[in-house]
């Protein structure tokens, strides 16, 4: 998963769920809801979106660092992400 496409997950979070999420309605949307991939990756990819500046933490709750509601995000993107969630285990997962 690159840099454009953890972006465009980002942007349909956020877009679905408002401008501040908590982190576990956010792995519950994006692993058990649309199945981008597992708990632990997602998890992780959010630790990578938090350390690249795209997400801030406050506590248990991630807040957007980007114009997701300018980004343009395809009707299909979950179709075509789907399952897609593979991050490296050299990055730990958000707590």
């Amino acid at each position: 998963m690159n840099g454009k496409d953890i972006l465009l997950v980002l942007a349909h979070l956020f877009r679905s769920r408002g401008p501040i999420v908590s982190i576990e309605d956010a792995v519950e949307y994006l692993s058990f809801r649309w199945r981008y991939g597992s708990p632990s990756n997602i998890r992780r990819m959010l630790t990578l979106a938090l350390n690249n500046e795209l997400i801030s933490r406050e506590g248990e709750y991630i807040k957007s660092e980007f114009l997701f509601d300018h980004q343009e995000v395809s009707l299909n993107l979950p179709h075509h992400l789907s399952g897609k969630a593979q991050i490296g285990s050299e990055i730990e997962r958000i707590h």
